[in-house]
């Protein structure tokens, strides 16, 4: 028994610096790719090169939109690299869990009334809570964040060129549509992409402290 038990403690240690790696590889390749997206957004990104290269009036409302779109993506894939391995809880999830631990929801929802928080807000607060401790183990296929990173270099690599597009007599009209064509296809990656769709729907309930103060909270 003795011997089994050691026999896992090793398995254990020896597993650990390999997830560690996996996370560290896929940021990296994040990071490369954010690396070559930098120079784009040195520039202002397509809000800056329509600037830059058409005497607009009004910089088209699409170009910012499609800067937005390309910065989600990397937020995305870097939610998806470090959380492989669960969604680790925030200082804000870890409050709420102590408190409903060791007070019960009813005399902790008393507290937060008396600190001015609304019943709506102590709602979400506690769905919050609820959601965060059912993904704090959840696991993620590394391959399959692999996946998700590639396709999305695909159309950041069209992002790039777009933005270095040298302008010419139709460019204006040329870059306008290629801009739309992209944004389409971004829209369709992130609606799309299983685990692109898995992280904005992950991300999407993250609340973080807003007008309690540290003084206000035990």
């Amino acid at each position: 028994m003795k011997y089994i038990q050691i026999s896992a403690q090793t398995i254990f240690l020896f597993i650990m610096p390999l997830i560690g790696n996996a996370e560290t590889t896929c940021l990296d390749k994040v990071k490369t790719l954010e690396l070559k997206r930098n120079h784009a957004a040195s520039i202002g990104g397509m809000w800056g090169y329509f600037e830059k290269n058409f005497n607009l009036k009004k910089i088209p409302v699409e170009a910012i939109q499609l800067d937005s779109r390309i910065n989600k993506i990397f937020f995305l894939l870097s939610h998806l690299c470090e959380t492989q391995n669960g969604i680790p809880l925030t200082p804000l999830a870890i409050y709420i869990s102590k408190n409903l631990s060791n007070k019960g929801e009813d005399k902790f929802k008393d507290e937060l009334l008396l600190l001015g928080k609304t019943p709506q807000q102590i709602k979400e607060w506690f769905e919050f809570s609820n959601y965060s401790e059912n993904h704090a183990s959840r696991t993620l296929i590394n391959s399959e964040i692999q996946k998700a990173i590639d396709q999305s270099a695909t159309l950041i690599m069209r992002y790039l060129q777009l933005t270095e597009i040298i302008p010419h007599g139709n460019s204006l009209k040329e870059s306008f549509q290629k801009m739309k064509n992209l944004t389409i296809d971004v829209d369709h990656l992130l609606s799309n992409q299983p685990y692109l769709s898995q992280a904005l729907e992950e991300t999407s309930h993250f609340l973080y402290w807003d007008d309690l103060s540290e003084g206000d909270v035990g």
